[in-house]
C-alpha cells in the first residue's frame, strides 16, 4: 500500500510542476525564466515516470498474491 500512496503522490506533484511550467512561460524570457522552465519540466516528467512505475510495482505484487 505503501508503494501506491507514494507513486500516486509523485504523480501529482509530477503534474503539478509541469504545470507551474506555464507561470514561468508567462513572465518575461531571461536564462533564469528558461533554466527554471526546463527544471521543472525534466522535474516533472522524472516525478511521473517514478510514480507511474511505483503504481506497476505495486499492482504487480497485488496480482501474484
Amino acid at each position: 500500500m505503501k508503494n501506491l500512496k507514494t507513486g500516486i503522490t509523485l504523480i501529482v506533484l509530477g503534474n503539478v510542476l509541469y504545470v507551474s511550467k506555464d507561470f514561468f512561460d508567462s513572465v518575461v524570457s531571461s536564462n533564469f525564466s528558461d533554466f527554471t522552465q526546463g527544471f521543472l519540466l525534466g522535474s516533472g516528467v522524472g516525478l511521473n515516470v517514478i510514480g507511474i512505475i511505483l503504481v506497476f510495482v505495486y499492482m504487480a505484487r497485488k496480482e501474484k498474491k
